[in-house]
């Protein structure tokens, strides 16, 4: 099992920054991050979850979501942080595995939409229009350092899974050509993406999740990665639904991060 859970709200709660400020400083971010990482030991360190970064972000540039494939998200003020951000991690974990987040194409094109006033957009044809630049997005990250993305795509229920899969493809080709695997959060239609790993509430493939309440004592993230195991496999990634709430039961984080070190070391217990 390998182990990515969201750290940021943990960070905060240790190192207190407002979230509006840490991708403006964010190698002051990555170093709070890091005492959330010494904490909970996971397998990646997961960058952020942010599903309104990129939509934000091309906000700025274009004026309608047909024009999305037009912004460059990487130059962008949030889109630059969190590179920076991704970029001082690669340097705080040079052997470790630095998971960079970016938003689906759909939950993407959804809150473009609603940031700039419109009301009637083809949801298939503007995730299309979205997939251009989140692909760009995505290889800049791993330029920076990233060597695994999770991709959270949860607002695209009402896409067949056909169009979906060419929503994706954009993002799934680059990676393809950089050599980078990413896991895909979110709806059961991404299983028709060609994604190295899928983590949904009901039939993932290679992955799984932790809600929230598994993080309320010892006990609920046992049950909670037995289930796991169960569903995806003893090899699978083990992702939080979103981040770790920040007053989560810190003995029970650590907990998790001690079994999972026991687990990978030669001889541990499986």
């Amino acid at each position: 099992m390998q182990l990515a859970p969201v750290l940021q709200e943990v960070a905060a709660s240790v190192n207190p920054m407002a979230p509006e400020e840490r991708l403006r400083q964010p190698a002051r971010w990555a170093y709070a991050l890091r005492d959330a990482v010494a904490l909970a030991r996971p397998d990646w360190v997961v960058t952020h979850h942010d599903l309104q970064l990129e939509a934000l972000a091309a906000a700025e540039q274009v004026d309608t979501v047909e024009d999305a494939p037009d912004a460059d998200l990487a130059v962008s003020a949030l889109g630059a942080g969190a590179l920076e951000l991704t970029q001082t991690l690669s340097g705080l974990y040079p052997a470790g595995i630095i998971a960079a987040s970016v938003t689906g194409p759909a939950t993407m094109a959804e809150r473009l939409a609603a940031q700039l006033g419109e009301t009637d957009i083809a949801l298939d044809t503007a995730a299309l229009d979205c997939g251009d630049a989140l692909a760009a997005l995505a290889a800049a990250h791993v330029e920076r350092g990233a060597s695994r993305m999770i991709v959270w795509e949860p607002n695209a229920g009402c896409l067949e899974p056909r169009a979906l899969a060419q929503a994706h493809e954009p993002l799934l080709r680059r990676l393809a050509l950089l050599g980078v695997d990413a896991v895909a959060v979110g709806v059961q239609g991404l299983r028709a993406c060609g994604y190295a790993a899928v983590a949904c509430t009901i039939g993932g493939r290679g992955a799984a999740l932790f809600g929230r309440d598994a993080f309320a004592d010892s006990a609920s993230l046992e049950l909670a990665l037995a289930a796991a195991e169960q569903s995806a496999g003893a090899d699978a990634v083990l992702i939080s639904d979103g981040p770790v709430p920040g007053d989560c039961d810190l003995t029970a984080l650590r907990w998790l991060g001690e079994r999972a070190a026991e687990r990978n070391r030669p001889g541990g217990a499986r």
